[in-house]
């Protein structure tokens, strides 16, 4: 623990002094007696006081990964040197953490035992990976001229996951794969879901007949069903820029979009991954199962922007991450033509494809002038050319604004797509 004075101890001397120097010059004794037990106080003290050795703090979480807005107990156990009577214990919390109901902060005593706990309740604002803060101690010496003071942090780590919006309905793929899922494919098979009906077959088994149409039709008929299958779905998330500060920006949005789609396929036992395409490369295999889940959304935790005046294109995925009949859903404020050109790169190749827009205007200025009002309007037409790019290319694509939920918008690109399909048929 280092030592730094206190105000006494600046200010005693200077008295001591002033009251000495005003003794002479008055030729009054009596002031001189009453700078006597200020020294014997500052000498006292100097001569008494040890500096303490450093107290040994631990901290720890209830919990090590809340959903965001959710509370979490922080432990701080602290053993008090012999050489201090009470100590002044604060905890100081990162940026977007903060204290409920506590106060901080908290003075313990050591006649209250040599080591004590202290329980402080924290709520994170926003998701994202938390240090649990630093102690700050302090203590005093018995004259209160010195204060010893340390500061001691900890490695460990609270990850704060999304709240995420719960989603009724999904982008149905326009694939499934062979895996049990709880898909109805449009193939036939050993299922739940009625397909048709067919003439029996050796090898056909008993329940499977269709007593109802085999006594009209004269002759056995069986039922034909839908398999329930997976499916594999890529979230493609644009990071090559964002718009908005730190909280609020397309990309605290579209974090939050990617966990919401990631938890609902996860429910519904499908596989997703995710890639971060944007300045640098991250990717996530596509998994299913519980663990999959924690390793997805820490993945999520981790997404950030990086700036890249390089030309990027899908020729830097690798290709295993892209499994054939996977759904990719790009999330993207449609302000990097990089991203863009891969959306229709993939879609060309003949990928199922689908977009979520994050809107940006609402992170604009307004315009001041009229050359400004000119320009939003003509920047305004180029996104209507993006999007029907994407549209003519074959992508969905929907616009969700911030605050607003995300299942409207989920409906409105399963629509577009069963439109689409209707067409080609």
């Amino acid at each position: 623990m280092s030592w730094t004075p206190t105000g006494r101890l600046l200010a005693y001397p200077w008295l001591i002094a002033g009251l000495l120097l005003a003794a002479l010059a008055a030729g009054r004794p009596e002031l001189a007696a009453g700078a006597a037990p200020l020294a014997a106080v500052l000498l006292a003290g100097l001569l008494g006081s040890r500096r303490p050795g450093i107290p040994e703090v631990r901290l720890a979480a209830s919990e090590s990964r809340v959903v965001e807005g959710d509370r979490v107990d922080v432990t701080v156990e602290v053993s008090i040197p012999a050489e201090v009577e009470s100590l002044e214990v604060g905890l100081a919390l990162p940026p977007g953490a903060e204290l409920v109901d506590a106060d901080n902060p908290r003075v313990i005593t050591r006649a209250a035992g040599a080591r004590q706990s202290l329980s402080f309740a924290v709520r994170h604002r926003r998701w994202g990976a938390y240090p649990l803060g630093t102690v700050h101690l302090r203590a005093f010496d018995g004259f209160r001229l010195r204060r010893f003071e340390a500061r001691l942090g900890s490695e460990a780590m609270i990850r704060a996951y999304p709240r995420p919006e719960r989603l009724r309905a999904l982008i149905r793929p326009a694939h499934t794969h062979l895996y049990a899922g709880n898909r109805v494919a449009a193939r036939k098979g050993e299922g739940v879901e009625f397909a048709d009906i067919r003439p029996h077959a050796p090898g056909d088994q008993l329940r499977s007949v269709n007593w109802r149409a085999s006594a009209r039709r004269g002759g056995l008929w069986v039922n034909e069903r839908h398999p329930e299958r997976n499916v594999d779905v890529v979230l493609l998330l644009d990071t090559f820029t964002r718009a908005g500060p730190d909280e609020g920006s397309t990309l605290e949005q579209m974090v939050r979009g990617a966990s919401s789609l990631a938890s609902a396929w996860l429910r519904e036992r499908d596989r997703v991954g995710v890639i971060d395409f944007g300045g640098t490369l991250r990717w996530l295999e596509v998994g299913g199962g519980m663990r999959h889940a924690y390793r997805l959304i820490d993945a999520l935790l981790d997404t950030e922007v990086v700036f890249s005046y390089a030309w990027k294109g899908t020729e830097v995925i690798p290709i295993r991450l892209l499994p054939p009949h996977a759904l990719i859903v790009g999330l993207t404020p449609l302000l990097d033509q990089r991203f863009l050109t891969a959306l229709l790169d993939l879609s060309g190749r003949g990928l199922d494809v689908a977009a979520v827009e994050l809107p940006v205007e609402s992170h604009l200025a307004a315009p001041r002038s009229p050359a400004a009002a000119l320009a939003r309007r003509m920047w305004r037409l180029e996104r209507e050319t993006v999007r029907a790019r994407l549209f003519q290319a074959g992508v969905g694509i929907a616009s969700w604004a911030e605050g607003e939920p995300l299942e409207p918008v989920v409906a409105e690109v399963e629509a577009w797509r069963r439109r689409a399909r209707l067409r080609v048929r």
